[in-house]
């Protein structure tokens, strides 16, 4: 397994600019298949999160959550590139199960974490109600993603890492 220090992912969400001291955040066994599975629904929320919150005429028939939703994820984030991660795009090439990354993360990123979290639980109550065209998370990814957050809030907050234990597909 390889293992590659790198920005924190989570920055996007993160509007800070304090100045902080940076904290290392590993996630040991990191099933790849699974992460770029959930990549791959957040780019597609973000998009039509993106669409709808250029569509203002339609703010009129929408739940007022679900505005708030359009306006966080579709205006805020919605334009926002993805970090590379060369390492788990060369896992995924070469068909490993699972890598071993270490990112680099300001201890703010916390707040973003479970803001984040909080968020996409709330994106995927929409995705099943079937007010969206983009389909929920599937069991798998949403465990792995609270796992993933779960990690960057508990290892900031001083705990060690924890490996993945679950499923290594989708």
């Amino acid at each position: 397994m390889t293992t590659e220090r790198v920005p924190s992912p989570l920055g996007r969400y993160d509007e800070s600019t304090a100045d902080e001291d940076m904290r290392t955040v590993r996630l040991i066994g990191l099933p790849v298949r699974i992460l770029d599975a959930g990549r791959r629904h957040h780019d597609e929320l973000m998009h039509e999160f993106a669409i709808l919150a250029v569509a203002e005429q339609l703010s009129g028939d929408l739940p007022k959550r679900m505005l708030d939703l359009i306006d966080t994820l579709g205006r805020r984030y919605g334009n926002v590139g993805e970090q590379p991660n060369a390492v788990v795009e060369e896992a995924l090439a070469r068909g490993d199960d699972t890598v071993d990354v270490t990112y680099e993360a300001p201890a703010h990123v916390v707040d973003a974490a479970r803001t984040l979290s909080a968020l996409m639980a709330e994106a995927d109550e929409f995705c099943r109600r079937e007010q969206m065209l983009t389909m929920q998370r599937s069991e798998n990814v949403r465990v792995f993603s609270e796992w993933y957050l779960d990690e960057f809030r508990r290892q900031i907050g001083g705990e060690p890492p924890r490996p993945w234990d679950g499923p290594l597909d989708p």
